[in-house]
């Protein structure tokens, strides 16, 4: 964060937002100028560092007193003395009585203070005014590339515009545990709706005040920690007409500006159990590690992990660690959601408790290792009610390939269910129940479905007249692929071939019609 005056910002149509530092040629160039100034002063007073900066602030005042003050915390600036500044005043003015009249009394005192101290003259005429500001030494400094300083100036623009905060809201798509975590530390309250965080100080609650701008800053780093996250935050400013309040709006696609440090860390576990279920495969079902932030009355409920497939999300939330203050928290939290029924609970079998606490039917009990079988059980139930969802909703309707002579073509039924957004099975389903309506009143159709594709008849007898005489698999293959065709086993079967395999090398297979 910067001082205050050293903050620019831009304000059009009731918004405002700093104005960050291109990473350009100029601005690059003038970052690299004030490194080097600090990197030349290692060893030198802090005084005469501030004078060499003074001399080259010209170029662009406020970037080059931020890009210093940004630098400065990366130096050790200390005292170089060989004992005590008030040490020796304090010496010096007791052997004086206070003052003295000229300078050759001036050198007599020091001179007997230093023999009492066991040190020289000039070291204790050096240590007198050691301490203060501009006769402090520049002892350390760790240098940095000249575009991470800008970005790290960027990010102190955007703290520093945050001071004059009066509310925030967040959306964050992941990192949230670190995020709540930092929230609770700052003090800050919280209330979440649509999958937006609100954040206000507790005086919020009667007043507007800037009183929590500095939590809204020191919050700033831990979301854009993120991969996706987005803020709109609420900015007191003050005009000739008095205070007025502008909105200041951020996310994810200025990232590039405030640098590449902020990378989300290895994903962590709090358990060997959570460790092996993230590991597993479960038939299709992606695993997400803390998918979501969930309201549970005036609480925040991350769950440790989501299933997902076809657009359906199932939640998981695994209790292995507990204190009784623990569990009750947890019951309480997780009985005030609404996505519980959405939720699978993995719950220790040591845990003091039955499972009837939690308001869910999907309880399950382990011990040392994760119920698999009993979690693709609850996942098949899912599915099955997703695709009679999706099937009811797909016979309301008439379905389009996307071609108006379907004889000719090859269709990606995957395509065709992504369009009407069902799985690819439901979409199966309902053409094969068309299908055997039109064969029950003798109606002809115009295509098949093999594999994940539905193949015009006609392009079928195209395939089976180029297959006549065809012996080896690897050539039926390549003609497949020319129009296509991905499920060739399927399609050899549906044309009455069949494949015989000598030996373990695939270009040794032979077809023969049956």
């Amino acid at each position: 964060m910067l001082t205050s005056n050293l903050l620019v910002t831009k304000t059009f149509k009731g918004n405002i937002e700093p104005v960050y530092a291109l990473l350009d040629q100029d601005n690059l160039a003038v970052a690299s100028s004030v490194i080097d100034v600090f990197q030349e002063h290692v060893g030198k007073t802090y005084g005469e560092l501030i004078d060499e900066l003074e001399g080259i602030e010209e170029i662009n005042y406020r970037l080059i007193r931020g890009l210093a003050q940004i630098l400065e915390r990366r130096c050790l600036i200390d005292k170089d003395s060989v004992i005590d500044p008030i040490t020796a005043r304090k010496a010096v003015f007791e052997e004086s009585k206070g003052f003295v009249t000229d300078d050759d009394e001036r050198k007599k005192v020091l001179a007997e203070v230093a023999k009492k101290l066991s040190i020289e003259p000039g070291q204790l005429e050096k240590a007198l005014w050691a301490d203060h500001d501009e006769n402090l030494v520049v002892k350390e400094f760790e240098t940095i590339a000249p575009a991470d300083l800008l970005r790290k100036y960027n990010l102190s623009l955007a703290q520093t515009l945050l001071f004059r905060a009066i509310s925030m809201e967040v959306h964050i798509e992941d990192n949230f545990q670190p995020v709540f975590r930092k929230i609770k530390q700052l003090g800050l309250i919280y209330t979440i709706s649509n999958g937006k965080i609100s954040l206000e100080g507790p005086t919020s609650l009667f007043k507007q005040t800037e009183k929590y701008g500095s939590a809204f800053a020191k919050l700033l780093p831990t979301i854009i920690k993120s991969k996706g996250w987005s803020l709109k935050v609420s900015i007191s400013k003050k005009t000739f007409q008095g205070k007025r309040i502008y909105e200041f709006v951020l996310d994810h696609t200025k990232s590039s500006i405030f640098g590449t440090e902020f990378e989300i860390a290895d994903i962590g576990f709090d358990s060997l159990i959570e460790k092996e279920f993230y590991q597993l495969g479960f038939n299709g079902w992606t695993v997400r590690r803390e998918p979501a932030v969930l309201k549970a009355g005036q609480y925040a409920f991350i769950p440790d992990f989501s299933l997902e497939r076809n657009g359906v999300r199932v939640y998981v939330e695994i209790v292995g660690f507990w204190t009784f203050e623990y569990l009750r928290k947890k019951v309480q939290k997780f009985n005030l959601l609404k996505e519980k029924e959405s939720m699978i609970l993995l719950v220790n079998r040591n845990l003091a408790c039955t499972g009837s606490e939690f308001e869910t039917e999907n309880v399950l009990f382990y011990d040392r290792k994760v119920p698999y079988l009993e979690i693709i059980k609850i996942l098949r139930r899912y599915e099955k009610q997703q695709r009679e969802e999706e099937v009811a909703k797909l016979k309301g309707m008439e379905i389009s390939f996307g071609s108006d002579d379907m004889g000719t073509n090859v269709i990606s039924l995957d395509e065709v269910a992504k369009r009407y957004g069902v799985s690819l099975e439901a979409l199966t389903e309902v053409i094969k129940c068309q299908n055997q309506k039109m064969a029950n009143y003798n109606y002809n159709y115009d295509y098949y479905i093999v594999g994940d594709q539905l193949l015009g008849k006609q392009i079928l007898e195209t395939i089976e007249d180029e297959l006549e005489g065809v012996t080896k698999h690897s050539d039926a293959i390549k003609i497949f692929e020319k129009y296509g065709v991905k499920a060739h086993s399927q399609a050899l079967s549906k044309l009455g071939y069949k494949v015989k395999w000598c030996g373990l090398d695939p270009d040794n297979a032979e077809i023969s019609k049956i």
